[in-house]
């Protein structure tokens, strides 16, 4: 069976991370121009409810299927790889079974807990069965990783984002036309979110069954020999039992990181309504229209639809990193092989250097431009929402960083640092939160520089508890280079656009960003930084043989 390279591997979830971005970025436009900013508070509360559940349930299980599958697989254990993979899917499928049961029984008592009302209830209820479905897919994907196959993976992650597309949209204008002259506008925006998430709940279903019939056609590249070589199994309750323990540190760490937006979701619109009940919140001169009948909620609602959703399409690139790295570290400590660590330290902090870099300063120079590019149709929500995502992009490259550095902790056995971390990181959040948006005149931006303050927290401690657990160091030139090219890019593309003389605003920053592309692309040139394959002498005699 033949395995990918951590670059190949990179190169087909990277190329499928621009696929599903730009799909789910369409998605979001679109859902957000129907819904607006109040209508996107209930969806962005919903999944801020549903997320730490989802977490607990499924985030641990990829990573922990691919570091036990990885390691069996080095060992020429090819039939306990398989039997780890149904094992994981019987323990993970009745976990996500008893979490989706819990979020239907109790989302009603959720949406009161959390809103004081119930029109969180029906997104709660439409989101639960992704949770089950999740569980399934995260396991068929999290073998494949181990087994070095990404393609899985990424063509799964295309059907769901296409399926997620086309039934969410369709399932939330169905919902609005209907539903808009015969309830209120409050409840007609929250029947058409939920409507929407409940199409999302069903394009999980797609990719689920797309991973069941690509195993069963294709299989998994072990052929019947290879198996048979494996006279030594882990028993199921010890594969159970190292299945729970690397999973639970890792599905902990993903659960509290969600706790971010819930710290948002507990804090931000409690502050917002505070300030604007002492008349510290003028949202007519910030935007220039009739002040809604929830401020708030507007605001709050505006700032997690645009500025965190464009913020958050970056870190989803570099966190497809981790995938493709986490079988190679794992089999490189195992071995003890310091070589190839230090080469696969190095290639992840080139790769994500090069694209956090550039996305941080680019987007912090062109933050209002941006906005108004994406969400043409929402100029009263751009304006709210163009100070926090300048501040969300400066600091944008820490939040890069942060899924391929919790790949290499749970590679180098240290999952339970992330938890520490991550506690740690929402601590800052929460406290930062009520300190910054207490502030007069700061508003929403507060939770923005807040945000930014509890990823360098969880950056200088990961980086502490990296270099600890393993025995080499990257090169400082994968990051310092990157970032000085990028810097480049950001100053040669806002002069450019200052300079550029074209009427449309959208035609202006295409041009700037491909003129700041080539100074980047130019310099990383100069600087030598893209390693380049030499002849040796190998090749020489090779090509002596063919003259």
């Amino acid at each position: 069976m033949r395995s990918q390279s951590f670059f190949k591997g990179s190169a087909i979830l990277l190329g499928m991370a621009v696929v599903t971005k730009i799909m789910g970025l369409m998605y979001k436009l679109m859902l957000t121009n129907l819904l607006g900013g109040s209508g996107m508070a209930v969806y962005s509360s919903v999944y801020a409810a549903f997320t730490p559940v989802y977490a607990v349930a499924v985030g641990g299980i990829p990573s922990a299927v691919a570091i036990m599958t990885a390691e069996s697989f080095a060992l020429a254990r090819y039939k306990n790889a398989r039997r780890i993979r149904r094992c994981a899917m019987l323990i993970f499928t009745l976990a996500g079974l008893f979490c989706s049961g819990l979020l239907l029984l109790t989302s009603g008592a959720v949406s009161r807990l959390l809103l004081d009302s119930d029109i969180m209830m029906t997104g709660l209820c439409a989101v639960a069965p992704t949770v089950v479905l999740c569980c399934i897919i995260s396991v068929f994907r999290g073998y494949y990783e181990g087994l070095c196959d990404m393609v899985p993976t990424a063509v799964s992650e295309i059907i769901e984002t296409v399926c997620k597309l086309i039934l969410g949209l369709a399932f939330a204008f169905i919902a609005y036309r209907y539903t808009v002259s015969r309830f209120s506008p409050e409840k007609a925006l929250s029947l058409t979110a939920s409507a929407s998430i409940l199409g999302v709940s069903l394009s999980s279903l797609f990719a689920a069954v797309y991973l069941a019939l690509r195993l069963k056609i294709k299989g998994d590249g072990i052929t019947r020999k290879m198996e048979l070589s494996d006279r030594c199994t882990d028993s199921r309750r010890y594969i159970i039992m190292q299945l729970m323990k690397t999973a639970l540190p890792i599905a902990l760490t993903a659960a509290i990181s969600t706790f971010l937006n819930m710290v948002d979701l507990l804090t931000v619109p409690r502050m917002l309504r505070l300030m604007h009940a002492r008349g510290m919140l003028d949202i007519v001169s910030l935007t220039g229209i009739d002040e809604p009948s929830d401020a708030a909620g507007f605001i709050y609602g505006s700032f997690t639809a645009l500025a965190m959703t464009v913020t958050g399409i970056v870190p989803g690139f570099t966190a497809m990193l981790g995938k493709p790295a986490l079988p190679g570290i794992t089999r490189a400590r195992a071995s003890g092989d310091k070589k190839a660590l230090k080469k696969g330290l190095d290639d992840i902090y080139m790769l994500t250097s090069l694209i956090a870099f550039p996305a941080s300063f680019g987007m912090t120079v062109f933050s209002r431009e941006l906005l108004a590019f994406l969400f043409p149709g929402r100029a009263a929500e751009v304006a709210v929402s163009v100070i926090p995502c300048m501040i969300m992009s400066a600091g944008l490259w820490l939040g890069c960083f942060l899924p391929p550095l919790f790949a290499l902790l749970q590679a180098a056995g240290r999952p339970k640092g992330c938890v520490r971390i991550m506690i740690v990181s929402c601590i800052v959040k929460l406290i930062m939160n009520v300190a910054f948006m207490s502030l007069p005149h700061v508003g929403v931006s507060g939770a923005a520089v807040s945000l930014v303050l509890s990823d360098l927290a969880a950056f200088i401690l990961m980086e502490r508890e990296l270099f600890k657990a393993l025995p080499v160091r990257p090169g400082i030139r994968a990051v310092i280079a990157p970032a000085f090219c990028a810097l480049l890019c950001a100053v040669s593309a806002r002069l450019g656009y200052d300079c550029i003389h074209i009427e449309n605003s959208r035609l202006r920053l295409i041009a700037a960003v491909i003129i700041g592309g080539i100074i980047y692309i130019f310099s990383l040139y100069l600087l030598n930084i893209m390693p380049k394959k030499r002849p040796t002498n190998e090749n020489f005699k090779k090509i002596a043989k063919k003259t």
